[in-house]
C-alpha cells in the first residue's frame, strides 16, 4: 500500500463516520481508513455514493450487475470483491454471471435482457465516457430518467473508487472470500 491507514483509535469525527458504515464494514475496510487521513476526504467520499440511496430507483440486482461491470472494467478487485462477497448472492447473481461481469461481453448468454443494457452502459462509459444514440434509446426505454442519473452517479464514483484502490494499491480484504476472476 502506498499510503498508511489511520489506525485506531480514530479522531472523535473519524469515528462518528465510520459509526455510519455498515455493521459487516466493520472494522473499516481500508481504502475508508487511507481517506480518513483527512476527515473531509473521508466524508465526501462517503456521501458521494449514491450506492444506498434509499429510496433507490434501482432494483439491488441493476446496482450489483451494474457496478460488478463497473469495477470489473477497471479492473479494481478491491471493490469487485467487495461487492461480489457482500452482495451477489443476493442480488441473484451465479458464477457464470460474476465471470461474466470482468471478462464477458454484453452479448453472453448468462445475461437477462435488462442485464446486457446495464453491462452495455458499463462499458460504454469506461471506453467513451460517452453514451451512444443506440444505447440511450435503449436505457431510457429500460429506465426512468432518475434511474439513468442514478447509474452515471455510481460510475463515476466507483471509477474514483478504482483510483483509490488501484492507485495506492489497497489489498483485497481478508474478510473477503471470493477472488477477482482470472484472466
Amino acid at each position: 500500500m502506498r499510503i498508511d491507514p489511520v489506525l485506531p483509535p480514530y479522531s472523535a469525527e473519524v469515528q462518528a463516520q465510520f459509526d455510519q458504515l455498515p455493521p459487516s464494514w466493520q472494522p473499516p475496510f481500508e481504502h475508508f481508513t487511507i481517506l480518513a487521513r483527512d476527515p473531509r476526504l473521508l466524508r465526501a467520499y462517503r456521501l458521494g455514493s449514491v450506492a444506498y440511496l434509499q429510496p433507490s430507483h434501482l432494483t439491488l440486482r441493476q446496482r450489483e450487475v451494474f457496478l460488478l461491470r463497473v469495477t470489473g472494467r477497471c479492473r479494481n478487485a478491491f471493490e469487485w470483491c467487495l461487492r461480489a462477497h457482500y452482495f451477489a448472492e443476493e442480488a441473484g447473481m451465479n458464477d457464470d454471471q460474476l465471470d461474466a461481469s470482468v471478462h464477458g461481453t454484453a452479448d453472453d448468454s448468462c445475461w437477462e435482457a435488462e442485464d446486457r443494457v446495464l453491462i452495455r452502459l458499463a462499458d460504454e462509459l469506461h471506453d467513451a465516457a460517452a453514451i451512444s444514440d443506440a444505447l440511450w434509446a435503449d436505457l431510457s426505454g429500460a429506465f426512468a430518467e432518475e434511474a439513468i442519473l442514478q447509474l452515471l452517479l455510481l460510475a463515476g464514483h466507483y471509477g474514483t473508487n478504482g483510483y483509490i484502490s488501484l492507485g495506492l494499491q489497497v489489498p483485497i480484504d481478508a474478510r473477503v472470500k471470493r477472488r477477482f476472476p482470472a484472466a
